[in-house]
Parts: structure tokens; sequence; C-alpha cells
């Protein structure tokens, strides 16, 4: 399956301890198989 991140900035690994506590679903590394919504939210910073 094929995951976009919604980053304006390349990804090498995924560290979580540098992710923010208070999100929708806890500390995570949130990802969607849908390219235009990963677009929007690279957009949106």
């Amino acid at each position: 399956m094929k995951v976009y991140h919604g980053s304006y900035i390349p990804i090498d690994h995924i560290d979580l301890s540098k992710c923010e506590k208070r999100r929708d679903f806890g500390r995570g590394f949130y990802v969607t198989n849908i390219l235009e919504q990963a677009e929007f939210w690279a957009k949106r910073i």
C-alpha cells in the first residue's frame, strides 16, 4: 500500500519523540492513502 505524509520537508526516518502529543489520535506519524489530502496538508504550513 502506498501512503503519503503531508509534510513540507523530506522525512528520512520516523522519530516519534518529535511528534506532538495532543493530536486527534494521540502521538503518532499520520499518513493517508489519498495524495491530494497529503498535498493539502503540506501546503497549509
